[in-house]
C-alpha cells in the first residue's frame, strides 16, 4: 500500500507540473501578445500622423509639397523607438490617371513607411494619392 501512495504522489505531482507548466506558457503569450498590439497601434498612429502632416503640408505649402521630394529615417520624440521614411512618387503617363503628368508634377502617391525594432521588427505601410489643386 505504501508504495502505491508514493506512485500516486508523484504521479499527482507531474500533473501539477504540467499544469503550471501551461499557464505560465499561457501567460507569456499573452504578454508578447498584448505588447506586439500596443507596438503596432504605437506605429498606426505615428503613420496616421505623419500622412496628416502630409496633407496638410500639401494644402499649406504646395510650392514645398509638390517637389516631392523623400525622407528617410525619422522620428518624433512622443515615438521614440519608431523611424519612419516618406517616399513620393510621381505619377505620369498612366492609362489610370490620363490628366497626370502632362507637362507637369500633379499627381503623386504618397508612400509612409514605420518601422519598429523588438524581437521580430517590423513595419507599417501608409499611401495616399494627391492631385494638385483638386484638378
Amino acid at each position: 500500500m505504501k508504495g502505491q501512495g508514493v506512485v500516486e504522489a508523484i504521479y499527482a505531482v507531474g500533473i501539477l507540473g504540467l499544469v503550471l507548466t501551461g499557464v505560465v506558457v499561457l501567460i507569456l503569450m499573452t504578454v508578447a501578445s498584448k505588447k506586439n498590439d500596443f507596438d503596432r497601434k504605437k506605429a498606426t498612429e505615428l503613420g496616421t500622423l505623419v500622412m496628416e502632416e502630409q496633407i496638410n503640408s500639401s494644402k499649406s505649402d504646395t510650392n514645398n509639397f509638390w517637389t516631392l521630394t523623400n525622407v528617410s529615417g525619422l522620428t518624433k520624440p512622443e515615438f521614440v523607438g519608431y523611424i519612419y521614411t516618406v517616399g513620393f512618387t510621381n505619377i505620369s503617363g498612366n492609362s489610370n490617371y490620363p490628366n497626370c503628368g502632362v507637362a507637369e508634377t500633379n499627381c503623386a502617391e504618397v508612400l509612409v513607411k514605420v518601422d519598429w525594432p523588438g524581437k521580430n521588427p517590423q513595419s507599417l505601410e501608409f499611401n495616399r494619392f494627391f492631385i494638385k489643386n483638386g484638378y
